[in-house]
């Protein structure tokens, strides 16, 4: 088996509150193989946030162990890319200054970061766009900036946290196909962290699903469907069948 880009191991975390401590995060293993993707699907609060803070090096896990890319993960670094549900892009910083920003916290060679983020600013559709300023994008195409932001160091690991959940639904669907084209070309390994089923089966090569909190890993589904995937993967038989196995798991186990 080749080197995990992404491997947890019997990972527990533990928080003091107010109230006492509470454990977010029980016995659970999981694993991201090189340029895999892989969607993380469970209910709320049942701690999928916080596994990918952990893969992100932003948290340190109680119990276990956490691995990219064979070595663990203490702090951030850059073998790991984070997207969140907001872009939080710098409102004074033009679109190609925001996207050139890890260059400036990471050191990165100034002429071949400047390379890089017009040709990220091309994979993501915002060459035109890249001497406005933020206001004047769409909330998809701020999600886009963000994600160029993310490639730019060039990192092993994506991690998303649902990137996509503040759009309206149908920029969430071009976002969705638009993501799928982006990791084809760049083949990283994705942890996606997400609430809808649809989104995670038309994306993801497995659906990893999380128990109510301590949460840990209950279900595997891996989606055996052809890329590029299109509108019309949504009326493929294998994809209305993966949903509804699914939504009836959630139903029947997870919903309280």
């Amino acid at each position: 088996m080749s080197r995990a880009a992404l491997e947890a191991v019997d990972v527990g975390l533990t928080y003091p509150t107010r109230r006492g401590s509470t454990q977010a995060l029980s016995q659970l293993n999981l694993r991201v193989g090189q340029g895999e993707f892989v969607a993380l699907l469970g209910p709320s609060g049942c701690g999928k946030s916080t596994l990918l803070r952990l893969a992100a090096g932003l948290l340190a896990a109680s119990e276990g162990s956490v691995q990219v890319a064979g070595r663990p993960i203490a702090r951030p670094d850059r073998r790991t890319g984070v997207v969140f549900q907001k872009p939080n892009l710098l409102p004074w910083k033009t679109v190609r200054g925001n996207v050139l920003m890890p260059a400036h916290t990471l050191g990165l060679d100034a002429a071949e970061a400047a390379r890089r983020a017009d040709e990220l600013l091309e994979l993501v559709g915002l060459s035109a766009f890249a001497n406005g300023y933020p206001q004047e994008l769409s909330g998809g195409m701020q999600q886009r900036a963000g994600i160029a932001r993310m490639l730019l160091p060039d990192p092993e690991l994506l991690l998303m946290d649902e990137p996509f959940a503040a759009l309206d639904a149908l920029s969430r669907e071009h976002l969705t196909l638009e993501l799928q084209r982006i990791w084809g070309s760049q083949r990283k390994s994705v942890l996606f962290v997400t609430h809808s089923i649809a989104e995670a089966v038309f994306l993801a090569d497995r659906v990893l699903v999380m128990s109510p909190r301590p949460g840990t890993i209950v279900q595997e589904l891996r989606i055996d469907l052809p890329r590029p995937r299109s509108l019309d993967t949504f009326d493929n038989p294998a994809f209305v069948a993966a949903t509804r196995q699914l939504r009836e798991y959630f139903n029947e186990n997870l919903v309280r």
